[in-house]
């Protein structure tokens, strides 16, 4: 069985789920097992200290998986983008997340390769600003996203991303299972982002003690804060409790502050990614034909 929309037919894909590009999190093994399962896998190109480890990271990818895999592309100017940029695309990577810069600077080499850019949105203004240099769609961040998220509720902030850009949006934020993806698709997104569920799986590179920490969290142990970062950003309440300054960046110590969103409420125990996709589309069939039986003649 596949799950069709218009982002998984054009992407080329089984199911319309990515999974999240999450920091010191997301790397070969997460996004291998994701394509494999049907979804898009996708990491973030800081991950990777220096060019030559994500060529190498690459190379593993694509030695395990001829699936389609996405990386987010960070454009403020802290990383060497351009050179980030050639390595993907010689690698073959089809999906660009844009994040912290102009998605223009990336559009004329991605699209000359065949791939696409969807540009990661907090804010309307941000979404319209987007839409006019070009992107080809958008990822609606809400309210309970892990990590840097926006404030207005997803099931909101989708079909209003949509309607007033006329642009593909895809939903992120509190999205863990079947039957919140089937929720996403029917207020208009064309796929969904799942982040936080993922960290509680067997291919995520994080230790034990934060895969259970966000199976044990509930949505009250999640608080969101710009104090680490500078941006808005939901974080696991206790592992931040004696934080005090940010760390520099490439510092270890990124890896005992541990972000998290609200769907933690839907995360109960530590699976393969496997498991999880297959979870979500059972799930997903069982709540849309719930709902198909809902209608009645008369």
């Amino acid at each position: 069985m596949k799950i069709k929309t218009s982002f998984s037919e054009l992407i080329g894909i089984d199911y319309p789920i990515i999974g999240a590009p999450m920091f010191l999190v997301s790397y070969e093994r997460y996004v291998i097992a994701l394509a494999e399962a049907g979804a898009l896998g996708t990491f973030p190109l800081p991950n990777y200290r220096t060019i030559e480890e994500l060529q190498k990271a690459l190379q593993i990818i694509r030695k395990a998986t001829s699936k389609p895999v996405g990386v987010n592309i960070h454009l403020s100017g802290r990383f060497p983008w351009k050179e980030q940029l050639a390595v993907c695309l010689d690698a073959g990577v089809s999906f660009f997340i844009s994040s912290l810069g102009n998605p223009a600077l990336i559009l004329p080499d991605v699209h000359a390769n065949g791939g696409i850019v969807f540009a990661d949105v907090i804010k309307l203004e941000q979404g319209l600003k987007a839409r006019d240099r070009g992107v080809d769609g958008l990822i609606a961040v809400g309210a309970g996203a892990g990590g840097h998220c926006g404030s207005i509720s997803t099931l909101v902030f989708t079909p209003y991303l949509a309607q007033k850009t006329g642009l593909p949006v895809i939903a992120a934020g509190g999205i863990a299972t079947g039957e919140q993806m089937a929720a996403a698709l029917a207020v208009g997104a064309c796929g969904v982002v799942v982040g936080t569920r993922l960290i509680a799986t067997d291919e995520a590179e994080v230790s034990m003690g934060y895969k259970e920490a966000v199976v044990a969290a509930g949505p009250e142990d999640i608080i969101t804060t710009a104090a680490i970062t500078g941006n808005p950003a939901t974080w696991l309440a206790s592992s931040i409790a004696d934080f005090q300054e940010q760390p520099t960046l490439g510092s270890k110590k990124w890896r005992d502050l541990w972000s998290a969103g609200q769907s933690v409420a839907q995360t109960d125990a530590v699976y393969p990614i496997r498991e999880v996709v297959q979870e979500m589309v059972t799930s997903y069939q069982r709540a849309t034909l719930k709902l198909s039986e809902s209608i009645v003649e008369g």
